[in-house]
């Protein structure tokens, strides 16, 4: 429609020009073929060429038009395909945008094959799928997505992955994500989301396998990290059941791992389980000289070592260092109290910081006035750590 006006108005504009131009001077055509003379004005036998040539174009144009109707008609078809497809691909997004899952979910597979990218139609007609809670559904445009060319098996399988644990079926997103991890062994968020269904799902073997390459391409924030690192490395000193299996499993772990604090407390647990009291106190030691931790304290002052000596004299050391820490105070306390060093066993117990502690310094502190004979400064203690207890003031 638009090329027949413009065609129309060039040949009004036309027109005009020729005729101002031979308003004076019109001149003349003769035309003599085979005894036939035909004569007439410059500006008419202009206008007739140019009709002359306008005519056979649109001749040509539908003679050409019969001889390809069926090609005209298929590609005529075709962009109609394409643009329902299309429209149906926004509309299918906007009603996944907006929850309307199962609208989505129709719009989405109603032209998806006239698009030029099914696969993606596939994909999130899947998703659709899954919040309507229809595996089979799921299941099958999952398939659909995957016999697309156009669309990467990484994309086919990081979706089904997400849509499996998100369902529950641990076993089934175990081995999508093992083999995600073959197809792409570095990507960031399969390694992410790999390690994340390991921890959930108490995989440690395949979490320790993974941790090496999470660290390095950072996706996971260093709070989340450092707690998969915990969960890995004390599923792995929980193993052994000898001191030399328990130790080889330690030396094994990484240098980070074995200046963590949490970790570090569990292997000195290990240890003292299997008798080994000063190979724990000597990993705790060495870990608190470069990082303070309330519980190492704590573990440290059930220890039973052949130097109890020097067992007291650490924690007094680190009372120095550390100022007067309430788990500090309450395990001096307990060492000395069984040391028979009643004296400084008071000191530490009866102090305001070891009563910061909870009920154990009030009940360490009542044992040690029994040892004294004194049996009311015995129950008033007992009584004070019963009320901490149950939160009574």
């Amino acid at each position: 429609m638009r090329r027949l006006l413009l065609g129309v108005v060039v040949f009004i504009v036309a027109g005009i020009v020729l005729s101002v131009v031979f308003r004076d001077s019109q001149g003349y055509v003769l035309i003599s073929f085979n005894g036939w003379q035909i004569q007439t004005s410059v500006l008419f036998a202009v206008a007739g060429v140019l009709l002359s040539v306008w005519l056979i174009a649109v001749a040509w144009k539908i003679l050409t038009a019969i001889l390809f109707a069926p090609t005209t008609i298929r590609r005529f078809r075709a962009r109609r395909r394409a643009k329902k497809a299309r429209r149906s691909w926004h509309e299918g997004l906007a009603y996944y945008a907006e929850a309307h899952w199962a609208r989505a979910e129709t719009e989405l597979e109603d032209h998806a094959e006239a698009h030029e990218a099914p696969g993606l139609h596939h994909l999130f007609a899947a998703r659709a799928a899954h919040h309507q809670n229809k595996p089979d559904a799921r299941d099958n445009y999952l398939s659909a997505a995957g016999q697309d060319e156009t669309l990467s098996d990484l994309a086919v399988d990081m979706t089904r992955a997400e849509l499996q644990i998100a369902a529950g079926e641990h076993e089934a997103a175990h081995e999508t994500l093992a083999r995600l991890r073959t197809t792409a062994p570095r990507h960031p968020w399969v390694l992410r989301l790999y390690a994340e269904h390991a921890l959930a799902t108490e995989r440690y073997d395949v979490l320790a396998q993974l941790l090496p390459d999470l660290t390095k391409v950072g996706t996971v924030s260093q709070t989340r990290l450092t707690t998969m690192r915990e969960a890995a490395a004390v599923h792995a000193l929980a193993q052994p059941n000898d001191t030399g299996a328990l130790s080889t499993a330690w030396r094994n772990l990484s240098k980070t791992d074995r200046s963590n604090p949490k970790i570090a407390a569990y292997y000195a647990r290990c240890l003292s389980a299997l008798g080994e009291e000063d190979e724990a106190a000597n990993v705790i030691r060495t870990t608190l000289k470069k990082t303070y931790d309330r519980d190492m304290v704590m573990i440290f002052g059930r220890l039973a070592p052949r130097d109890d000596n020097s067992q007291l004299a650490d924690v007094e050391a680190w009372i120095e260092k550390h100022g007067e820490q309430p788990e500090l105070m309450l395990v001096a306390g307990r060492l000395c109290l069984a040391r028979k060093l009643w004296g400084r066993a008071r000191h530490y117990l009866d102090s305001e910081a070891a009563a910061r502690v909870g009920p154990q310094a009030a009940l360490e502190l009542g044992r040690l006035q029994e040892r004294l004979d004194d049996a009311d400064g015995a129950r008033k203690s007992y009584r004070r750590g019963l009320e901490k207890a149950v939160y009574v003031t």
